[in-house]
Formats: structure tokens, C-alpha cells, sequence
């Protein structure tokens, strides 16, 4: 099928100089160049703004607490769609990834063969050790743990090349369909950083969409702030800790997401998963840790509100039963990480 996209490229900074030049070169020397580039800075205290306005980018500037999804849709309002937008194609990047020259070009390929394709993500490898293989699709677990497949420190043979359905597909360098994503509601605001990704991914699955893994598309990735190389400064970060950030927002994509029937028993499995990893964190005389997974799961239940909320909104959007994204949630046995 014919390349006939117009595709907008939207990067997130906050205080990333330090990649942020390789980000820009790396999207600037694709073999498929970008249609139009917008950023979104929140209040970088680094060099990020000057960086973008000198590679000759659009900057819009956002408060420092400001969420990754908040910021994408900061750059839509501000940028109107094209006539035909189901012609337009939404490249989300984050300042700390660098994409290969054709990961563009490969990306388009797979979208557009297959209109029922709402998103589509490329293979990421480590930004410091780039054989070291750090997603091909992304899910989650039912005690809420990350779920690549992969085991960990795994290198890149080729082993997972094969294009793939999965659940969701990381927001470095996803390609979204402008407009199913605006349809779906975009990214959840309450996921201001960290599994907003899946949340979308579990959402386009129940509306009736496809989501796929093309790891002929190659992307390195820091994972900055999963990795604490950066602060966390969004507002819902109590005391800028990554981890109560991270557990917080997988028990919420799970008590937003699943079928009615299901959410007693993952409230359970939250709770004792979460007393579990806090006791371990304990052993390995690790107590901030072992705080965060009791804290995580207390920041959620504190406020049933949004939980109610989330689900009104994802009931107006479903077509499909929860069932549907089964095949990619993993099996309990193999949870235990």
C-alpha cells in the first residue's frame, strides 16, 4: 500500500539534554522524514529548549508537574488535524529515545497494510548497552508487575523479529492513527508517566483495534526516568519516587480496565502481591522500596472516585469484552518475578 500519511511527530522534554541531541539527529536522518514536529518542554532546567529551537523545532512550554499525556494533548489542541485525518499518523517520542534511520519507514509499512491497526511500536534496545533487548510489546501481569516476555538482561539474536499482535507497544516511538487515538480519549491523565502505554494498548483492544510489535523498526531507549537518571516531576509523583509511581498506576490500568466480575480478586492479588515484594524489599534492607508497594496500593484505594470514574469512561468507549485481551495477559506461573 502506498505511503500516503501525514505524519506529526511530537516529542516530550524534561531536563533530557544529555540525549536529547542524539534524539533530534536520529529523527531529523530518517529515510522517511516527518510531515511536522512539535514539542511539548515541562520546564526543563537543562539546556532541552534551546537544544529544539536551535534543531529549528516548535516549542510549547507546560508547568513542570505536567503529565506525558497532558503533554501530548497540549501539542494536539494546539495543532489542528489534517482534512483527511484518517491520513495522519501520530509518532510519540520521548527525549531519551533515538530511533534507526528506517524505524519510521518500517513502522508506516506495517500500519498501513492493515486498517484495523490503531498502533503500532517498534523493537527497543538499551541506550547504553544497544544489544541489550528491552521490549517487543509490552503487558501486564495480574498482580500489576511490567510484562515484556523477555527475560532479563537479554541480548538481541534476532530471537523476537517476527512482527507481532500484543497488548499495548511502549509510547517511545509509537505510531498511533491520530485519529482512533483522539477517539479513545488519548492517554489517560491519570497515568501521568508510567503504564499509560498499556492502559491504551487494553483500551484499543476492547474498542475492536489491533496493536502491533514491528521489530524490523529499532528504537534505543534510556528509560530515564524508570531508571531515576531524571527527577520525576509530575504532580501525581508523591515524593518523587518512580516505583510508588509505577505500582500506583499498574493497580489503577487493572481496577479501571477489567471486567467488573474480575476486580475483587485483583483487588486481592494487588494487596497480597504488594505485602509479598514489601517483604522482600525489607529482607534486602530496602525499606523505601518496601514502602512504596504498601504506599502504591494505599494511593489507589484512598480514592475510589477515580477508579469509579475510569471505568464510566471505558465502558462508553468498549465494544468488546475484557476477554479479548487474555491472550496477552501472562500466565499466573509464570508472574512469579
Amino acid at each position: 500500500m502506498a505511503d500516503n500519511f501525514f505524519v506529526t511527530a511530537v516529542i516530550v522534554s524534561h531536563d533530557g539534554a544529555t540525549w536529547l541531541t542524539e534524539s533530534i539527529a536520529a529523527l531529523y536522518s530518517q529515510s522517511r522524514a516527518v510531515d511536522r514536529i512539535i514539542a511539548v518542554d515541562t520546564d526543563s532546567h537543562d539546556n532541552s529548549v534551546k537544544l529544539l529551537i536551535n534543531a529549528g523545532i516548535n516549542v510549547l512550554q507546560a508547568p513542570r508537574d505536567t503529565g506525558f499525556g497532558d503533554a501530548i494533548n497540549m501539542a494536539l489542541e494546539t495543532t489542528p488535524a489534517i482534512s483527511e485525518k484518517e491520513n495522519e499518523l501520530l509518532w510519540i517520542l520521548h527525549d531519551d529515545c533515538a530511533p534507526s534511520r528506517d524505524a519510521l519507514e518500517k513502522l508506516i509499512a506495517e500500519i498501513a497494510e492493515q486498517p484495523q491497526v490503531a498502533f503500532v511500536g517498534p523493537k527497543l534496545r538499551g541506550w547504553y548497552d544497544r544489544s541489550h533487548l528491552l521490549e517487543v510489546g509490552i503487558s501486564i501481569a495480574g498482580n500489576g508487575a511490567r510484562w515484556t516476555g523477555l527475560e532479563r538482561h537479554e541480548h538481541d539474536q534476532g530471537q523476537h523479529d517476527a512482527p507481532r499482535q500484543v497488548l499495548s507497544v511502549s509510547t517511545a516511538a509509537m505510531l498511533a492513527r491520530r485519529d482512533v487515538f483522539e477517539e479513545l480519549g488519548g492517554l489517560d491523565p491519570n497515568l501521568a508517566l508510567f503504564r499509560d502505554d498499556v492502559d491504551l494498548g487494553w483500551r484499543a483492544r476492547v474498542a475492536g483495534f489491533t496493536v502491533k510489535c514491528v521489530p524490523e523498526a529499532l528504537v534505543f531507549h534510556v528509560e530515564a526516568s524508570a531508571n531515576e537518571r531524571r527527577p520525576i516531576d509530575v504532580s501525581e509523583a508523591f515524593l518523587h519516587r518512580p516505583l510508588l509511581l509505577d505500582r500506583r498506576n499498574a493497580a489503577y490500568v487493572l481496577m479501571a480496565n477489567a471486567s467488573l466480575w474480575q476486580t475483587p480478586w485483583i483487588a486481592v492479588q494487588l494487596i497480597s502481591s504488594a505485602i509479598v515484594r514489601a517483604v522482600g524489599f525489607l529482607l534486602a534492607k530496602l525499606p523505601g522500596y518496601a514502602a512504596d508497594e504498601i504506599g502504591a496500593v494505599g494511593l489507589l484505594l484512598i480514592k475510589p472516585a477515580d477508579i469509579f470514574l475510569a471505568r464510566r469512561f471505558r465502558k462508553s468507549h468498549r465494544l468488546l469484552s475484557s476477554s479479548v485481551i487474555k491472550p496477552f495477559i501472562p500466565p499466573r506461573l509464570s508472574q512469579i518475578r
